[in-house]
């Protein structure tokens, strides 16, 4: 009902859209259809006014990008929303170098739009003087080609502003975050950023309520949660990068030998399996290659005629954050998992997602008991693998 619509691909880059977005439009409608002066103009020049915002914002988004690839970080989508734009990469620099630049690159092509447009206001103002720049009622109450002009650069500048603030999950409470990471380290330097991000929008919203300013609550409000939600994001990243992908293995019977006939294959189960050779790993008989190798006839087959033999092996060291990642890039649901070479377990996208659960319950309500259950299952686990080591 809420899934973001995908209007194109830059670069290879997705760009969705909000369903949200449309209450800008609903609020054109309202502020420049049936105020003073309200007409078929007014609502086009507000909607174009809008499509000008919602451009800019992706130039904004598109620097973030821009600077991200130049690290080697790969880009998942940008999401425009009615407050603003989201970039997704699949994974932030923890070197505070790298973020700092990722995180000014979208301010300064902020900056830039400003800039570009100071020439035409700077002419507007030379040829009607400077009151031409200021809208005869007040801001937003009216809408002519001229205001457009104005309203477009004064909305950049203010986005160029609000984005510099030192507030998580703000570009300024990033490049706050990686300036304290060095000294206090990632996770409590995102802790500090996140309460910076709260004390202003607190008083965002106490400023809002003394100047009955409305819009600049529903910005607060936004603020504060963004920085709960990234602040909850980067506890679960800091956990999944503690926990070893070993520890939620699965043991599946050693998997399957190339050497045996497909339908061997089916004990227990259609399944993704591994496949071993002396212990060894090499392939995987997905569970799609599986039932498809039998609708073309099984006779004298083996698993090693359908087994994929390009596949990413985990070492039982590695931690769960960064196979995930793996598998996300590489569009697989389970991969293999080895200690000193030998097949130990394979860990599915299944494991991933319940212990994906237990780590990050919802954020209103905590059941501390299944809690206790997720500590127990991991102590469980480290028991177990310690016997068969």
């Amino acid at each position: 009902m809420f899934r973001s619509l995908c209007l194109g691909r830059i670069r290879g880059i997705d760009v969705n859209v909000h369903p949200s977005f449309g209450l800008v439009f609903v609020w054109v409608f309202i502020e420049w259809g049936f105020g003073n002066g309200g007409g078929l103009t007014p609502v086009f020049l507000g909607c174009l006014f809008v499509v000008l915002i919602f451009v800019s914002v992706l130039i904004h988004e598109l620097g973030h990008c821009a600077m991200a690839v130049q690290f080697g970080n790969r880009v998942l989508d940008i999401t425009l929303w009615p407050f603003g734009g989201v970039a997704r990469i699949e994974q932030m620099p923890s070197e505070p170098k790298s973020e700092i630049l990722i995180s000014l690159a979208g301010p300064a092509m902020t900056l830039a739009i400003v800039v570009a447009l100071l020439p035409l206001l700077l002419f507007v103002a030379v040829i009607g003087g400077w009151e031409a720049l200021v809208p005869d009622s007040g801001f937003f109450d009216r809408i002519t080609p001229l205001d457009l002009l104005v309203y477009l650069a004064a909305t950049n500048a203010f986005l160029l502003a609000f984005n510099l603030l030192p507030a998580f999950p703000m570009d300024g409470g990033r490049v706050l975050r990686a300036a304290l990471s060095p000294a206090l380290g990632r996770q409590r330097a995102t802790t500090a950023a996140v309460w910076v991000g709260m004390g202003f929008g607190a008083a965002m919203i106490v400023a809002g309520l003394w100047f009955r300013l409305y819009t600049l609550i529903i910005f607060a409000l936004f603020l504060m949660l963004a920085a709960q939600a990234e602040g909850r994001t980067v506890r679960v990243e800091s956990a999944m990068r503690r926990l070893t992908v070993g520890q939620f293995a699965l043991w599946d019977m050693g998997g399957v030998s190339p050497h045996q006939p497909l339908t061997f294959a089916l004990r227990g189960g259609p399944r993704d399996l591994v496949v071993t050779d002396n212990g060894k790993v090499v392939g995987m008989l997905w569970r799609a290659q599986l039932l498809n190798g039998l609708n073309g006839g099984v006779a004298g087959r083996t698993v090693g005629d359908v087994m994929d033999r390009h596949v990413y092996v985990a070492d039982m060291s590695d931690s769960v954050y960064d196979v995930q990642r793996v598998m996300n890039r590489l569009d697989r649901w389970a991969v293999p998992v080895t200690e000193d070479g030998l097949y130990r377990g394979i860990f599915t996208a299944d494991r991933f997602v319940h212990l994906y659960r237990q780590i990050a319950p919802n954020p209103f309500r905590v059941d501390l008991r299944e809690l206790d259950s997720w500590r127990a299952a991991i102590a469980d686990s480290v028991r177990s693998w310690q016997r068969q080591r």
